[in-house]
């Protein structure tokens, strides 16, 4: 059923993974902070792409804006969709490998490094579920 009245939003979000030698492999979260939509919850760094802007420039910008961190954007995961109360939303995720920079607080309230079988304990947008799962599996979990 469509909600003619409720916006639409398409969002890119990356996914850094390193590998650390006494961790192993790690994913870049954040924390969105409060008093803002989904605020308290974990995510992905990225954000909504502005008109006449690619998946892969909005990503650049927003982990920088967000985290002062240069990136490469990899290969795309596959997009989903999720209808919220407040938006029907269009992800769309890529792996992306950091160039330069370490993480900032910038624009979100904590980061953290997370191994595979740590993504569960942090709570996530809903839309993300599936896409944590699919994390969690490229990561070796």
């Amino acid at each position: 059923m469509s909600n003619q009245s409720q916006s639409q939003l398409e969002v890119a979000i990356g996914a850094i993974v390193e590998n650390s030698y006494e961790a192993g492999p790690r994913v870049l979260i954040c924390l969105r902070p409060k008093g803002v939509v989904l605020g308290g919850l974990w995510e992905l760094p990225g954000g909504k792409i502005e008109p006449g802007e690619t998946p892969a420039e909005c990503l650049r910008r927003e982990f920088e804006e967000e985290l002062g961190l240069s990136i490469e954007v990899g290969r795309p995961l596959g997009p989903i969709e999720h209808v919220y109360d407040h938006a029907h939303v269009l992800l769309r995720p890529f792996l992306c490998r950091r160039l330069a920079g370490e993480p900032q607080d910038l624009q979100v309230a904590e980061h953290r490094w997370v191994g595979p079988g740590e993504l569960a304990d942090y709570t996530f947008p809903e839309a993300n579920g599936r896409l944590m799962v699919e994390l969690a599996g490229l990561m070796g979990a």
